[in-house]
């Protein structure tokens, strides 16, 4: 393997996002310019999804990033120092040692030789400059997110851009690029009121950057050679995890929202089919909490397997699949039966009724005492692929009703917490019935599962039940792919053939 001279990849190729993109219906009366100058950068609008510019300064300069901060923030050269070391001394290498390729050789296209990287950071950082000793842009702004400070609303700490991976300047009508590896940080209110928080996000947001680039490097495309990104929940599963290794713990806004009181979790939302409860301006919490609390409960199983919990997320991460066959294909060398995405999907919601059986969040014992989603009443319901929800038995025997084929998705299972079997032929006789969507295409629509007609109980948290404490107060952090809905899915990055 010969190391090349390393050329920028933007030269060999120009790039551009084709009508069929997200159209971000930019409405300034003058405008935006094709490029900027030094010390201007395109951002972003989180609300009305405008790019307009942002005027900032060079603060310091790190080992392995440089940090700007928007002209008037108020940002110091300590707070800019502090955050650069960070990133140096922790939060690069948390990120890049649990989900990014290291030490590889990588082929342009035919006509170049293969060029050798220490990572993949260093490799996203020379798609734009050429270079192996770059670093990453940390830009520190107040992020457009339509947050009023004081209020109980959500915000965004920072978000990861995909279309600076084009060239920089003007895409088209519509889009721009810094043309840099580069992150964008919040200071109002997130480095202000929430730091801890804030860098959590921080690492939340490379790891989308590592995913974007390691569809890069894997070339994930379709037959007219357009890069396709991981699907939306698998690609915030893993930032979702990031969270962890950056705080240590699980994070308490995250379970949390299973028992807070605007929580649609037990009416089935989750993760699977994301944001798709725009009706509900808190639903897409829901999502965040379950996509957390689903890869954590992976890698508590995966410690059944010698060695497999160190890289389970490279090895989704770095699948060649870019949907839930990313998570399979992991899942199944802790169970051969998880191969199969239904079998997966219903024992993971077993789990989260019954957290401390075998199937549960074993070896986490805080996560065995407060995940637990609440039972429904009523006879029927509609659920979305992946959704699931929970009604009581009472030891009496239950069969569902048959749909004629007209919800084919549809399965059960009989949950008792004594012995912790799951059982999926009727009749069902257990404690609890589960009722959930198995389709594994998350883009169609919901289908009528039966419940078991039996009022359930309100909620009573016992004297050592943490559940009693999920009460939440703003502001709340979301990620930006929300703030743009799932307009990252049709984006259409071309490479060189």
């Amino acid at each position: 393997m010969k190391k090349a001279a390393i050329i920028s990849s933007m030269t060999l190729f120009s790039v551009l996002l084709l009508a069929s993109c997200p159209d971000f219906s930019l409405k300034y009366e003058n405008k935006l310019p094709d490029t900027l100058e030094e010390g201007f950068f395109y951002a972003q609008n989180m609300k009305d999804k405008r790019f307009y510019p942002v005027e900032a300064e060079m603060l310091y300069e790190g080992e392995k990033c440089v940090i700007w901060a928007e002209t008037g923030s108020g940002v110091t050269l300590g707070l800019a120092r502090n955050i650069a070391r960070e990133y140096d001394t922790k939060i690069r290498s948390l990120i890049v040692d649990t989900f990014g390729e290291k030490n590889f050789y990588y082929k342009l296209n035919s006509n170049t030789d293969e060029i050798y990287f220490d990572d993949i950071l260093i490799f996203a950082n020379w798609w734009h400059t050429g270079r192996d000793n770059g670093k990453l842009t940390i830009l520190l702004l107040d992020i457009q997110d339509g947050y009023v400070e004081g209020t109980d609303g959500a915000y965004t700490a920072g978000y990861f851009y995909p279309g600076d991976f084009l060239s920089k300047g003007k895409i088209d009508n519509n889009n721009y690029s810094n043309g840099r590896d580069m992150i964008y940080v919040d200071t109002k209110p997130g480095l202000k009121e929430k730091p801890q928080e804030t860098y959590a996000t921080f690492a939340h947001e490379l790891q989308h950057l590592v995913n974007f680039y390691t569809t890069v490097l894997i070339r994930r495309v379709n037959s007219e050679n357009y890069l396709i990104p991981m699907d939306v929940w698998v690609n915030e599963g893993l930032s979702a995890y990031a969270e962890y290794l950056y705080l240590g713990k699980n994070p308490t806004d995250r379970w949390g929202w299973l028992h807070d009181y605007r929580s649609t979790v037990k009416t089935g939302n989750n993760f699977f089919v994301w944001g798709n409860h725009s009706d509900n301006q808190y639903a897409i919490m829901d999502d965040y909490a379950t996509v957390y609390l689903f890869f954590r409960w992976l890698y508590l199983q995966a410690r059944a397997v010698t060695g497999l919990q160190s890289r389970i997320f490279f090895d989704i991460g770095n699948s060649p699949y870019p949907d839930y066959r990313a998570v399979t294909e992991v899942a199944k060398k802790i169970n051969p039966s998880w191969e199969d995405w239904e079998t997966l999907l219903g024992t993971w919601l077993a789990a989260n009724y019954f957290p401390k059986n075998p199937y549960g969040y074993t070896g986490d014992e805080e996560l065995q005492k407060v995940v637990k989603v609440d039972p429904v009443a009523g006879k029927n319901i509609l659920l979305y692929p992946g959704e699931g929800v929970y009604s009581i038995i009472n030891n009496n025997s239950f069969t569902p009703e048959q749909s004629n084929g007209a919800n084919p998705n549809i399965r059960y299972a009989g949950l008792a917490g004594n012995n912790g079997n799951i059982n999926t032929s009727p009749p069902y006789n257990e404690n609890v019935l589960l009722t959930f969507n198995a389709n594994d295409d998350n883009s169609k629509g919901r289908e009528t599962g039966s419940l078991t007609g039996v009022s359930s109980p309100a909620a009573s948290p016992t004297a050592d039940d943490s559940r009693s404490a999920a009460k939440h107060t703003g502001p709340y952090i979301i990620d930006a792919w929300d703030m743009w809905g799932r307009d990252q899915n049709k984006y259409k990055f071309p490479l060189p053939q």
